[in-house]
């Protein structure tokens, strides 16, 4: 038996009778009942759905199968099957999420959980709903069917010890408790500071602008490269910070890139890797490119701001960047993560590992920079296909760009299907989405530079 004991503490807790079998570790839990003379209808195992509101635990018999298309239309909501590897124990009150549970469980004695890939265990049916506690049963979403299909070998056939919950859990302690205290974050950087001072002052001008960046001569030096790159295209001579702002990025653009870039370099993490600086840095330059362009085509009262759709690409992912600064062994843990399951989800990775994802983590970094809301709401919903509150045009352009970087498989996301109800919300065609794109990857050696500079 290889689950941890904190399951088995959690039954005598609930000073529940039960009883342990084991079976062979080649048998899916389907074909383990059958060689036990145990009717499959009685074990019950567990899949976990998740989507940008949260995770939910849905428990069903192993001669069952969820269908998903009817539980989201009902719940209104749009789940997806977290596809991390694992076991899920029936049981989801140890892992603290919300849970659906199959009525066809109901009035069965005894019931079987399926507990790892060697153990059932089994309990009466009474405890069985009082262990559920507060979990909904539902009907009408589960359906008869072998357990062969996808769902099912998804959730039993590829499958590896669950991660010790207790572990998880004092991962996001440790985090979310210096996270909260203000003295343990990095402070703002003093560049960045008056740069969002001059962003308050309504006579700023160039000249005002120009001399803050100038203090710096990285960041002076980083401006003038992306003004003279071939992605911004322009002809003449560049000799000075004064040149970029006026002549071709703008006083709002060259505000908000100072903004980021001066942030970003504040935080120091190692250079290779999934989350490396060399692959975040490409990434943020990439999105921060693909946010301004599909913002400059927006129609409608919502149009952002050049400069903050830019920053919003750059710093979107900031999360990570605090996580390596902060947190070198968890940050070392969820590359290793990554790196072992590539195809899987970096935030379902994320609450596997840390049980705390990069968009709660960044945006409690700029809330305690007290950095325009625009921008925090970025950083929290980016990955969030329905949030349509105040902002939501920052947080959509970045989600947009992000899925149109999935083709080149580059970034975070898992899916490269550009979002309908997102894309008319903003007036923009696909078309000429799919046509920004392909102006952005024509630069992408000049991007590619960027993001060089901005990770040595």
């Amino acid at each position: 038996m290889s689950f941890p004991p904190v399951l088995k503490q959690f039954l005598q807790d609930k000073s529940v009778g039960y009883e342990f079998l084991n079976y062979p570790a080649n048998l899916t839990a389907y074909e383990a009942a059958l060689e036990l003379g145990i009717e499959p209808s009685r074990v019950a195992r567990a899949t976990l759905l998740r989507d940008q509101q949260g995770i939910l635990m849905v428990i069903y018999p192993v001669n069952r199968r969820l269908n998903l298309p009817d539980l989201n239309k009902r719940l209104k909501r749009r789940y997806s099957i977290l596809n991390a590897k694992g076991v899920y124990v029936p049981l989801s009150a140890v892992y603290h999420v919300d849970a659906v549970v199959d009525e066809q469980l109901l009035g069965i004695e005894p019931v079987y959980m399926v507990f790892d890939q060697e153990t059932l265990c089994r309990v009466s049916g009474k405890d069985f709903q009082v262990l559920q506690g507060t979990a909904a049963w539902y009907g009408g979403v589960f359906t008869n069917k072998e357990a062969s299909n996808a769902t099912d070998s998804l959730a039993m056939k590829t499958i590896q010890p669950i991660m010790d919950v207790s572990a998880v859990q004092a991962r996001r302690k440790k985090i979310l408790d210096r996270l909260q205290n203000l003295n343990q974050l990095p402070p703002m950087p003093k560049i960045a500071q008056e740069i969002l001072q001059l962003g308050g002052n309504p006579y700023a001008n160039t000249t005002d602008l120009a001399a803050i960046i100038e203090q710096d001569p990285s960041l002076s030096a980083q401006l003038l490269r992306y003004a003279r790159s071939p992605f911004y295209g322009y002809r003449g001579e560049i000799e000075s910070i004064q040149d970029a702002i006026s002549r071709v990025l703008g006083f709002d653009m060259v505000m908000d890139m100072a903004l980021g870039i001066a942030m970003g370099k504040a935080l120091k993490n190692p250079s290779d890797g999934p989350l490396g600086t060399n692959a975040f840095w490409r990434h943020a330059i990439y999105s921060a490119a693909l946010a301004q362009k599909l913002g400059t085509n927006v129609k409608g009262a919502q149009k952002p701001r050049p400069g903050m759709a830019y920053l919003a690409g750059l710093m979107h992912n900031i999360g990570f960047l605090l996580l390596g600064h902060l947190f070198q062994e968890e940050f070392a843990m969820l590359n290793k993560a990554i790196r072992e399951q590539p195809e899987a989800s970096i935030v379902e990775l994320e609450e596997q590992v840390l049980g705390i994802d990069h968009m709660e983590i960044g945006s409690w970094l700029l809330e305690a920079w007290n950095l325009p809301s625009e921008l925090v709401i970025a950083v929290r919903e980016h990955h969030n296909p329905d949030y349509n509150d105040v902002h939501a045009v920052y947080a959509n352009l970045v989600l947009v760009s992000n899925r149109l970087l999935k083709i080149m498989n580059l970034g975070d996301e898992v899916t490269d299907e550009l979002p309908e109800d997102i894309l008319q919300k903003l007036g923009l065609r696909v078309e000429k989405v799919m046509e920004i794109y392909d102006l952005v990857i024509e630069n992408k050696d000049g991007l590619d530079y960027m993001a060089v500079q901005m990770a040595a």
